[in-house]
């Protein structure tokens, strides 16, 4: 199996097919299903960030009118970690009665100590800060020589605080048992069949339990939507026992604080070149904290590979909720303290931080090292785009005023590989053709994907293919993550629909008086390649099947050869800098992304801008603020916690690079990778002085300033 060889509509940019029905709110989300007889559900959560559960009161909820069942989540005698763990759920006729019993729950807590900090949990020790990871490339010997013989070397501590998911539509989802054995759910998650796998798995108890999960519409997971979670399984708990529907979508504040986030990343970093620009040495000692459960694990260094290295990590228990997955886990934690430290070292040295890494690009790693052309040609063109050679200056811009203004850069690599994914195409002896494919559309469009593969392998339109996607009632997918829907979606239909038209042209051939694999499809015809008179619409071609459908199923891994996995991406960033007020602007930002063959123009570009906006938010606005003496968030809402607006993004450019014969790879995360970092590498070349920790707020930049020493 092979892509076609002339892309007719691959790489075009093709618009979205589900567009009219978001834009006109026609389109219905989770929280959008009304089922009669609905029941409303709410959580009880823990008002303590840590504590030991002595006795549960819930007389005067059993008393309310309107309360129609209680689910416990949590028993006496149990812990609770962090303030808004879950303890209870009560399903109700409407939310105001469901709130109000919510409210009418009594729970006696024994409070017991708890950490709000990575810095209160390193003072405190113990069972707060887990045993140190070492990791280390050479020996002591030769490390102690590196570090001694470098031309230039740097010192410094660079930081990244945690960051909550803040997904447009919150966790969720709305249960109906429709029959004792049977449930149905509309769920906002990542993965339909992973879901419904997981609820059948906890009603096992039911005999031949069958579970559905639809989600046709979704907005927003970034990798904390892959399955029922507890919220799902209270609600499917809660159906069964008032026998009728029952919603629970989380509220906002609930979204921030149990919904998942991105650990916080620190480090204390020593780095060496040596005459030639080259990185000799790196020693790290870094901590994070993902949670009161989670660790923080994060790549360091990242992407180039230091001659000699030493690196010891610990990971912080805090008493805040717990990390999960959150576009490209790790990679921009990574990427922030790693690009810092390349660009220290570029200014330490006196060579330009292009230049720098361009000489560090890896050269061992099989993978990195394959990649390292792709970064090449990025750093180059982003160069180019931004103006780097005539707009950039060394550290500190030199003009009067207090605006300051400043370029930087960064790299990012990512894998990509195609997930497990499988597809039917059926087609009918009308002309209708349908495809079927267990995957899920969280965003980038892959509702619009399914019938353009299939429309440029039949020789069809998008228009004409019926695309059913988002239940698990299709032909099993993976979830959405990792970047791994599109190579494994594409496949999947790809060859389902070439199995589908070889069958056809068989059908054909005789007809036209030819071999099949002399017969093309193309433009809404089935002809003879050589003889394109010779040939009948694809209509006349369907008749011939009678009353029986054609329908192939496919395996994305039949699909060998037609996706790789690896990526390389270069983001450049201009900022002004306002010294007299810490404000920073973002005034442009270049994006260059590989993708290897790019499959819908318009829709991998709009991949790239949406991970460049998180990026900007990451390295700009958003962090969790924890109260030091409570561990309670103060920021749990969308006034407090920072995101940027349309008038904060700047001007965004972005250029694909098309690699067709590398197949498809996915571009989902790769692009918020590079962006933090080489906003705080601008903001430095501006101001003359490092802001360690993103978000760079204008705090934080009036500090750092502060602390320079004075000319």
């Amino acid at each position: 199996m092979a892509w076609p060889t002339e892309r007719r509509l691959i790489g075009k940019p093709i618009e979205r097919i589900d567009g009219p029905l978001k834009v006109s709110g026609r389109a219905k989300y989770s929280a959008d299903r009304n089922l009669p007889g609905l029941l409303h559900a709410k959580i009880y959560r823990s008002p303590l960030a840590h504590a030991r559960i002595k006795g549960i009161d819930l007389s005067a909820v059993e008393a309310m009118p309107g309360v129609r069942a209680i689910q416990s989540i949590k028993e006496e005698g149990a812990t609770v970690f962090y303030i808004g763990d879950e303890i209870l759920a009560i399903a109700a006729e409407s939310e105001e009665v469901a709130r109000d019993a919510i409210r009418a729950v009594r729970v006696e807590l024994e409070a017991l100590p708890h950490v709000a900090s990575e810095d209160q949990g390193l003072a405190q020790g113990g069972a707060a800060v887990k045993d140190p990871a070492v990791e280390e490339e050479g020996t002591a010997e030769e490390l102690e020589a590196a570090l001694a013989s470098a031309a230039a070397k740097v010192e410094g501590t660079y930081g990244a605080n945690v960051v909550t998911h803040v997904c447009l539509e919150t966790h969720g989802l709305v249960a109906h048992w429709v029959a004792e054995d049977e449930l149905v759910v509309f769920a906002s998650t990542q993965a339909v069949t992973a879901t419904a796998d997981a609820l059948r798995r906890h009603f096992r108890d039911v005999p031949n339990v069958r579970v559905t999960c639809n989600t046709p519409f979704m907005g927003g997971g970034f990798g904390s939507k892959f399955g029922p979670d507890v919220q799902g399984i209270v609600a499917a708990e809660l159906a069964r026992k008032a026998r009728r529907p029952v919603k629970l979508m989380l509220e906002r504040d609930e979204e921030h604080v149990a919904g998942g986030n991105r650990p916080s990343a620190y480090a204390k970093v020593t780095a060496a070149l040596d005459r030639e620009g080259v990185l000799t040495a790196f020693v790290a000692e870094s901590w994070g904290t993902g949670g009161h459960s989670r660790g923080a694990g994060f790549p360091l260094p990242y992407i180039y590979a230091p001659k000699v290295s030493r690196r010891s990590h610990r990971d912080i228990v805090v008493n805040a909720g717990d990390a999960r997955a959150m576009r490209a886990p790790g990679h921009p934690q990574g990427c922030v303290i790693t690009e810092q430290v390349m660009d220290d070292l570029a200014d330490a040295i006196g060579m330009d931080p292009v230049e720098l890494r361009i000489r560090n690009l890896p050269k061992t790693n099989d993978r990195l090292r394959e990649l390292a052309p792709i970064w090449e040609r990025e750093l180059r063109l982003g160069a180019e785009r931004i103006a780097w050679n005539a707009k950039r200056h060394p550290r500190g811009d030199p003009s009067s005023g207090p605006i300051k203004r400043g370029l930087g850069c960064a790299l990012s690599t990512w894998g990509g590989a195609a997930g497990q994914s499988q597809a039917t195409c059926t087609i009918y002896p009308g002309g209708q053709v349908e495809v079927r494919c267990g995957t899920q559309d969280i965003g980038p469009g892959t509702t619009t994907l399914v019938p353009l593969v299939a429309a440029e392998i039949l020789g069809l339109e998008p228009r004409d293919i019926t695309g059913l996607i988002g239940s698990s009632a299709y032909p099993s997918s993976g979830g959405s993550g990792g970047s791994t829907t599109v190579g494994g979606v594409s496949l999947s239909v790809a060859v389902s629909c070439q199995k589908a038209l070889a069958d056809l042209v068989a059908r054909v051939a005789p007809v036209l008086e030819s071999e099949p694999g002399e017969i093309s499809a193309k433009d809404g015809r089935i002809f003879v390649s050589a003889a394109p008179e010779r040939g009948l619409t694809w209509k006349q071609a369907c008749a011939l099947l009678g009353f029986e459908p054609i329908t192939a199923q496919a395996d994305r891994r039949e699909g060998r050869g037609m996706s790789s996995q690896g990526v390389g991406g270069a983001q450049f960033a201009q900022v002004a800098v306002d010294i007299e007020t810490g404000e920073v602007r973002l005034e442009k930002l270049v994006a260059v992304a590989d993708c290897g063959m790019v499959m819908n123009r318009l829709l991998c570009e709009s991949q790239v801008y949406g991970g460049v906006v998180m990026g900007i938010n990451y390295g700009l606005f958003e962090e969790r603020r924890l109260d030091a003496a409570t561990a309670l968030q103060l920021n749990a809402d969308m006034e407090w916690y920072k995101l940027a607006g349309h008038s904060d993004l700047g001007e965004i450019e972005v250029h694909l690079l098309d690699y067709p014969e590398r197949g498809v790879i996915g571009i989902g995360e790769p692009p918020t990778i590079p962006t933090a970092a080489a906003i705080s590498n601008a903001v430095t070349n501006a101001i003359g002085v490092r802001v360690p920790t993103i978000p760079i707020t204008p705090r934080r930049v009036l500090e750092a300033l502060g602390k320079a020493p004075r000319a």
